[in-house]
């Protein structure tokens, strides 16, 4: 790779990649991975449709011209240098030698995956059984996914009851060709979502022959495996035969994991633990007579045993009847999941080609999302006639056989004998995407296209039959202490439901670009397009809940469409030879909420051979969702600290939430700055650092619920409490509220040594979250999320580090993946003053092996998490002692492969 040195163009094509390697660090199914490979590879990855352009390009020599190709951040194609904006790119021969399986499973791995990110293993989510990406730690909603440079549609049911977002589950890793991450804001080239930054998938454009993937993998603690399978096959090339085909399909299937299976989580007593509680029991399943402050319990009932309250926290004198709900909880869900991918180019004529692929993938997960059902004081129904909650109450009449009192008695109890919530998710998603190419002297134009839609169905068994319920506390025909008495009802009581979801997007673009002149030191490079595209969210609930039938029931409502116009234009200039500016913009219409415009600056400056400046600037923006602005309603639970609870005041309380969408929002508007310098002296060696700052101004977010039940004057008539006074519901709905800000860096660097036939390659990627500001409370002033849990938990450092090796059929790497600490931070300290405790740091080894030695075959094993490191104590994860968007609970995982092209 000599003519690096002799090319600093060339040099700097690899950089901005380069320095990433790191940022993912290898790791085969089982480690984070190396994710950057030298910014050389990752440009000359990104400027080869065939998945060989790496090698092609490391093999040429001073003025070889490769093919020029679009690259995410500009609608402009080059090949000769690396471009103003941030990108890291992850081609093919990286993504393989990962290990990973699945999409989610490597995006997650990036450091610039920082915080605020779920996947299937949050299994209370309105959301279930999806995977999302957070750039920079800003939610799921700010970053913007696209297939091939297009949109896809989102997932059917919003995660939080609020984000929209595309679920990487859906997206089949095997026929992708490389990922493009742009880490900075794009609303000024892609539209609304891109605020963090953009991730683009490119699919394989070249597939020759069949290829066969096939992987085994297993814990070494808990019994979950999984099997995936991948087969891929094609034929043709536009450019000799005048058309391709090309066929891709993967199989994965995965086994379940529950918290009773891992030593972490079995017992759900964390009290050894600073701040730990005893988070995974239940004190509910015992009765009490209608003052709360002298409760009278019944004997308790099968399945749970008698403990002190003072084991719960609870000043309450006596004992409680409570059961350890670990055995109810999946840490992480069973999955099977089948996609597949139908594309094909034409040769219409010298300068024009056709183009579609059609997109399919279904998937089925399952989990335990909650301890059997429990009934008590706060019982409630959906009253579809005024769209509220109403009461049902748990009370024993006189003369029930389980009522030895001469007056009605209130109580609580578990129905154990029913079983565990369990819930399904079948989710369905497509893309099918049509489209014309052409190419001239001096202009290349496309057009296009799409529809996607992503469908979900969730089906939970075992809730409650609210009429059922009304009749056996009515008749007596259910014995509460000793349901094997009264068979016949427990059935009759038990409910099961289906809730429907469904996003549709359709799509037409069209879009022309070129080199039509030159101006001072270059080429002027021209884009423009437009865009149009039609939204519809389409999110139900259950006949059940809509007539009143389950109890405790939970509702996301969502029924909202838009249509969207958008015109967009692009220049390259070079005014120095060693300066290239980008001058970019966006203007959006949006049928709901109104337009935006979006500015972009760039600036590329080559300081000299070795050093690489730029400088980008941008305003952006994210439209409202349509469950923010849509007709919307939504029912949840959540705990806040009740300073006005009459048995308890300042303890945890839960409440029921109510909130509704607000047809008056306005765009979240966003600023952002990012400054890179990049260092390579030889095409052995690079470093790199990138610095940014994004700022978000008109947060759309509902009221904080804390802060309005601890300022009851401040918002009457939203607050509800029951006739002792405890707390029961409040009312909530979003609005543009209060700013967030926030900075970091991330630094890469790469380093090659040979030594005979050895070659030794040492990669890192760190990221540092310097601040991350914004108030708990619009209007009141801004706190630091940066290095806490404030807004989720934002670790100030994460990074990887990974060492490979390479000789002849072998190769190896070893990667370091480390999680900075974290600082607790709690709303009232009475609550539990342990939360104000540090988070450990985490420390976390992978390890790939692979074999070439045999004919048109790889073999290869991995391990994840190689000293089996279990995540680090966070009391605030509740039942789960450790945070979720961080980490998992799946301990040391081995996989064996194979690949074999016939």
């Amino acid at each position: 790779m000599s003519h690096a040195v002799r090319n600093p163009e060339a040099r700097y094509r690899r950089l901005p990649l380069a320095l990433a390697l790191a940022l993912a660090a290898p790791l085969a199914l089982a480690a984070p991975l190396a994710l950057a490979a030298p910014l050389a590879r990752a440009a000359d990855a990104a400027a080869a449709d065939d998945g060989a352009a790496a090698d092609a390009a490391d093999a040429a020599g001073p003025g070889v011209t490769l093919d020029a190709v679009q690259v995410t951040g500009s609608n402009l194609k080059r090949s000769d240098e690396a471009g103003v904006n941030p990108v890291l790119v992850l081609d093919r021969v990286q993504i393989e030698k990962s290990g990973k399986v699945t999409v989610s499973d490597l995006l997650r791995s990036l450091t610039v995956n920082s915080g605020n990110s779920f996947n299937e293993q949050y299994t209370g989510s309105f959301a279930n059984g999806s995977a999302g990406v957070s750039l920079r730690g800003l939610s799921q909603k700010n970053t913007l996914v696209l297939v091939n440079g297009y949109r896809v549609a989102s997932y059917g049911f919003a995660q939080g009851t609020q984000d929209n977002f595309v679920d990487l589950n859906a997206l089949p890793l095997g026929a992708i060709e490389r990922v493009e991450i742009l880490k900075d804001g794009a609303s000024a080239l892609y539209g609304s979502d891109a605020i963090a930054g953009v991730v683009n998938l490119i699919l394989r454009r070249k597939i020759e022959g069949v290829e066969l993937d096939a992987s085994y993998g297993a814990a070494t603690e808990g019994g979950i495996d999984q099997h995936s399978i991948g087969l891929r096959a094609g034929r043709g090339d536009p450019a000799k035969d005048g058309y391709s085909l090309r066929f891709s399909l993967d199989v994965f299937q995965r086994g379940q994991l529950n918290a009773d299976e891992r030593d972490l989580t079995k017992s759900g007593d964390y009290r050894s633990e600073p701040g730990g509680r005893l988070a995974g029991w239940s004190t509910q399943g015992g009765a009490f007579l209608s003052n709360p402050r002298a409760p009278v319990a019944f004997a308790c009932q099968p399945g749970t045993q008698s403990r002190p309250y003072s084991d719960f926290g609870s000043p309450l004198p006596g004992n409680a009847c409570a059961f350890n709900t670990q055995p109810f909880r999946t840490l992480i869900p069973d999955v099977e999941r089948y996609q597949a991918l139908v594309a094909g180019d034409v040769r219409l004529s010298d300068s024009v080609q056709g183009f579609a692929e059609i997109l399919y993938s279904t998937s089925h997960n399952g989990a335990y999302f909650s301890a059997p059902m429990t009934v008590g004081a706060g019982l409630r129904a959906y009253d579809r006639g005024t769209g509220r909650l109403v009461d049902i109450p748990a009370v024993l009449p006189v003369g029930h056989p389980n009522n030895p009192n001469a007056t009605p008695t209130p109580f609580e109890y578990s129905f154990l004998d029913l079983g565990a919530r369990y819930k399904i998710n079948k989710s369905q998603f497509s893309r099918a995407l049509v489209g014309l190419r052409g190419n001239g002297e001096v202009w290349d134009w496309e057009v296009a296209a799409s529809h996607s839609e992503s469908r979900q169905r969730e089906y939970v068994r075992n809730f409650l039959d609210r009429y059922a319920f009304e009749q056996v506390l009515a008749d007596g025909s259910y014995d509460f202490l000793n349901p094997s008495r009264t068979p016949g009802a427990l059935d009759a009581l038990r409910l099961s439901t289906r809730r429907p979801g469904t996003y549709r997007l359709s799509t037409l673009s069209g879009k022309i670009s070129g080199f039509p002149f030159q101006w001072r030191a270059g080429d002027v490079g021209v884009a423009a397009g437009v865009e149009f595209r039609d939204e519809a969210q389409d999110a139900r609930t259950s006949p059940q809940v809509l007539s009143g039938t389950e109890l405790r029931p939970a509702i996301n409502l969502i029924d909202g469409d838009r249509r969207v116009a958008a015109a967009f234009f692009e220049f390259s200039l070079k005014p120095w030879e060693q300066v290239e500016v980008q001058l970019a913009g966006r203007g959006d219409h949006y049928s709901d909420f109104g337009s935006a415009f979006s500015p972009k600056l760039g600036v590329r400056w080559q300081l000299s051979d070795d050093f690489l400046l730029r400088l980008n600037a941008s305003r952006g923006f994210r439209a409202p969702s349509l469950p923010e602005i849509a007709q919307s309603t939504t029912i949840s639970y959540g705990s806040v600290i009740d300073p006005f609870d009459p048995v308890q005041p300042g303890a945890s309380r839960g409440v029921t939430i109510l909130r509704a969408g607000n047809s008056n929002l306005k765009a979240e508007r966003s600023s952002n700055v990012n400054l890179g310098l990049l260092w390579a002296p030889d095409a052995d060696t690079s470093l790199g650092i990138d610095l940014y700052r994004i700022r978000q101004d008109d947060l759309i977010a509902p009221d904080n619920v804390q802060f309005v039940v601890s300022n009851p004057d401040a918002n009457p008539g939203r607050i509800t409490r029951d006739a002792q006074g405890r707390l029961q519901l409040v009312e909530n709905r979003y609005s543009n509220q209060g700013t967030l800000t926030t900075t970091g860096f991330d630094v890469e660097g790469r380093k090659v040594w040979r030594a005979g036939d050895d070659s030794w390659t040492l990669d890192g990627t760190w990221t540092r979250l310097l601040s991350y500001e914004q108030p708990l409370v619009a209007g009141q002033a801004k706190q630091d999320g940066a290095g806490n849990n404030l807004f989720g938990a934002l670790p100030k450092w994460r990074g990887i580090t990974s060492l490979a090796w390479n000789r002849g059929d072998w190769n190896a790497q070893l990667s370091w993946r480390y999680i900075g600490g974290y600082g607790q931070k709690v709303v009232d300290a009475r609550s539990n003053p342990g939360l104000r405790g540090k988070v450990d740091d985490y420390h976390q080894f992978d390890l790939y092996v692979g074999f070439e030695g045999l004919r048109d075959t790889t073999l290869y094993a991995s391990v994840q998490n190689l000293a089996d490191k279990a995540p680090p104590f966070d009391p605030a994860g509740g039942a789960l002692p450790y945070d979720i968007t961080q980490y998992d609970a799946l301990g040391r995982f081995v996989t064996v492969g194979v690949k074999y092209k016939f």
